[in-house]
């Protein structure tokens, strides 16, 4: 298959998509989130999350999150209700949140208005296609070829733009978990670099690779010398989940048995590894090898006790840390 580079985003039709992939119309891809990624969407009009294919709406993060639902009598169990999406994955754009849904055995790509109404079909989406247009009738267009880089698409598990770089997470028995990135600019490919996980307790961006290996420590691997170092001890025993952001590094405990009755750890660290404070998170859960931490805002991070089946329902203000004195609070109230 012959690669074809896209420069200038233009096709052959007169509704075209010119705006810059990372600009603060899209949903931001949060790389660190403890839930899945697309799960938890931020929009102009507020807070969107998705749970059992319903989506949940807050007005902030921290006020109560309920289906997004206004239809008289709806007992919003069903899909007949304006919530229900059929879909595991959400996204905001211009105006709409997008899903990827099956209806009548094809994959289609679908939008909503931002209040759950006007469900709409825009497409379908051939699954042998490695990208599609959204924003025109146009058939899609090979923007990059990854055999070229040894990379078959039974290896690719998630793959996302940043910056001038789309970057491919791969999976193989040989290699295990990996990372790389293509230069939209240049065309060339970076070498692949060994996360040993997924996305979950990795950070990239434009200089290095950060991550957290149970039990080892915090590793940086950076593009332009090509070096892994390792930059700090583990945290401690049990199980850690890691979130690195812009100011903060969260780590967040869990434990292999279900129904433990230790109370996990919230710890806050700068990006400099700098312990700052930590919070006991005392809440009843249903399941402690879930991660209970969600997301972070700009003034709030979001908690959940039951990750596998609620929208998150408490929360920690940001203005507290450092404080030596920060309160796990219950969301709506």
């Amino acid at each position: 298959m012959k690669r074809i580079l896209i420069r200038n985003n233009i096709t052959e039709t007169s509704n075209v998509f010119n705006g810059d992939i990372n600009d603060n119309r899209f949903t931001r891809f949060r790389q660190s989130d403890g839930c899945s990624c697309s799960q938890f969407v931020e929009t102009p009009e507020g807070i969107y999350y998705l749970k059992d294919f319903y989506v949940y709406f807050s007005s902030d993060g921290i006020s109560k999150y309920v289906k997004l639902c206004s239809k008289p009598d709806c007992l919003h169990n069903d899909s007949d209700c304006n919530a229900y999406t059929g879909a595991n994955l959400i996204s905001y754009y211009d105006g709409y949140i997008y899903y990827v849904a099956i209806d009548k055995f094809n994959h289609c790509l679908f939008r909503m208005n931002m209040d759950g109404t006007g469900h709409v079909n825009i497409k379908p989406i051939p699954l042998q296609m490695k990208d599609i247009p959204v924003f025109d009738n146009s058939e899609g267009i090979a923007v990059v070829d990854t055999e070229d880089n040894d990379i078959g698409i039974g290896k690719i598990f998630l793959f996302y733009p940043l910056d001038e770089y789309m970057y491919f997470y791969t999976y193989s028995p040989d290699s295990e978990c990996s990372v790389c990135r293509y230069s939209m600019e240049t065309g060339q490919w970076s070498e692949f670099v060994n996360t040993e996980m997924c996305y979950q307790s990795v950070l990239l961006d434009m200089d290095k690779v950060y991550r957290y290996l149970n039990g080892e420590g915090f590793y940086e691997y950076t593009y332009e010398t090509g070096v892994t170092e390792k930059v700090a001890e583990s945290i401690g025993d049990g199980l850690y989940g890691i979130s690195h952001n812009g100011k903060y590094i969260y780590a967040y405990q869990y434990f292999k048995e279900k129904y433990s009755s230790v109370f996990p750890m919230f710890y806050i660290f700068d990006r400099q590894y700098n312990l700052i404070y930590s919070v006991l998170f005392d809440v009843e859960r249903e399941d402690y090898f879930p991660p209970f931490y969600v997301t972070e805002l700009e003034d709030y991070v979001i908690l959940s006790s039951k990750i596998n089946s609620n929208p998150p329902d408490y929360y920690l203000l940001k203005s507290e840390f450092g404080s030596g004195d920060i309160k796990v609070r219950k969301i709506g109230d």
